[in-house]
């Protein structure tokens, strides 16, 4: 497959070996979509040491056999350091229409900050500084009328709202797109966006009961019953809680206790036979294990679950439906780049692999697995631990 530069000056439409997964010194937050003809495309984060890094960017790769085999990246979206923007959140979202979306955040990076170094330590959930700048971030976008193509054609990228999105839109019963968009400045209330125009214009649709100190809502849509939509978003102490709106997301429910599970991304869908998935961790408190459970209630009560990863440190799911009920799962495992250092080397000997499993449609009705059922398996490791490659070290004058 080959893609057509509309992205220009900050993408690479024919990556050099420079950005094979041996030149990585990490890689983590999948997004997996599946195009109707069949084509899985996978975007992930990688680029400089470690996350956040002004030098992060996206890569696209990309499977034509159902997840047996995976491309070299085809696409990496950089952000643009010339206007101190650091590029995060890669998500991609196939429309009704069958067009493929690649969403992503433009991150300010504060002028006179120095380049992060390995040693240093930026505490993410709460670093105020950090914060302050990630609340100015804005939500872009670029559309691929036709993802099945040889050659595929991306739209100019647009600005869309503030904020951050790290779920997929959702479509209502009445055809409005919602975005579940987030802002990481501490307000008391949780903003997402709503279209009544197939993603042209934006209205923010407010929700109540935020919690005081929350960076990381990463909201997550999906339908419930009787019509109504369901906003899982990720809280503190680890818990997903639940807001509900019965009018077409124009409003929302205060947020009440949903589910607990460590601090992550939530994910849950309803899918085309009626039952609920979520995928949250094994244990409730950390990033250890994943599970893939089963509603045939809307989300009321978990009748079957699969164990998906029992290993530490697995985080970030994300599926895709295929139309025979096939769920393709894409996750990662050991991203952080500041694990498990070495006494030797003293750098991390992190796992940094993207993994991707593929789940019939008969283990969703029986929960029943075996070693073919589920078959998780790494298709991208990132192959140094050392900081001299390419994007690691003093590669922009910021």
């Amino acid at each position: 497959m080959k893609v057509k530069n509309q992205f220009a000056p900050f993408a690479d439409i024919a990556p050099d070996g420079r950005y094979l997964e041996q030149n990585r010194a990490w890689q983590g937050a999948p997004s997996i979509a599946l195009t109707r003809d069949g084509r899985l495309y996978l975007a992930f984060m990688s680029g400089g040491i470690y996350e956040p890094d002004p030098r992060n960017h996206a890569v696209v790769i990309y499977s034509d056999d159902g997840g047996e085999h995976w491309s070299d990246p085809v696409l990496i979206l950089h952000g643009q350091p010339e206007k101190r923007l650091r590029l995060s959140d890669p998500e991609f979202w196939v429309d009704p229409d069958g067009r493929l979306w690649l969403f992503w955040a433009d991150a300010p990076y504060e002028a006179g900050l120095p380049l992060p170094d390995y040693e240093q330590q930026i505490d993410m959930e709460n670093d105020s500084e950090y914060h302050r700048l990630e609340a100015q971030n804005v939500t872009r976008c670029s559309v691929c009328d036709d993802p099945d193509a040889e050659e595929t054609v991306w739209s100019a990228p647009r600005t869309l709202f503030p904020g951050l999105m790290r779920n997929r839109p959702f479509v209502t019963s009445g055809g409005r797109w919602l975005f579940p968009s987030y802002l990481t400045s501490y307000r008391p209330e949780y903003v997402i966006y709503r279209s009544d125009d197939r993603g042209m214009t934006f209205t923010p649709s407010v929700g109540h009961e935020r919690n005081a100190g929350r960076a990381y809502d990463e909201p997550c849509l999906w339908q419930m019953s009787d019509g109504c939509i369901g906003m899982t978003v990720r809280t503190t102490p680890p818990l997903w809680k639940l807001l509900i709106s019965r009018n077409d997301g124009e409003s929302w429910q205060d947020a009440v206790p949903f589910f607990e599970c460590a601090s992550q991304r939530p994910c849950i869908g309803t899918l085309q036979n009626g039952m609920t998935v979520m995928i949250p961790s094994i244990h409730s408190k950390s990033r250890n294990g994943l599970r893939l459970m089963i509603s045939d209630d809307h989300g009321k009560t978990w009748a079957r679950t699969v164990i998906l990863d029992d290993r530490e440190r697995v985080s970030y799911p994300e599926f895709a439906e295929g139309k025979d009920g096939t769920l393709f799962i894409a996750y990662d495992r050991e991203r952080n780049n500041k694990i498990r250092k070495s006494r030797v080397t003293g750098f991390s000997e992190a796992a940094k692999e993207i993994l991707f499993a593929r789940i019939p449609p008969d283990v969703l009705k029986t929960g029943e697995v075996t070693a073919e059922t589920v078959r998780a398996r790494v298709i991208t490791k990132a192959g140094i631990s050392a900081l001299d490659n390419p994007f690691s070290r003093g590669a922009w004058d910021l």
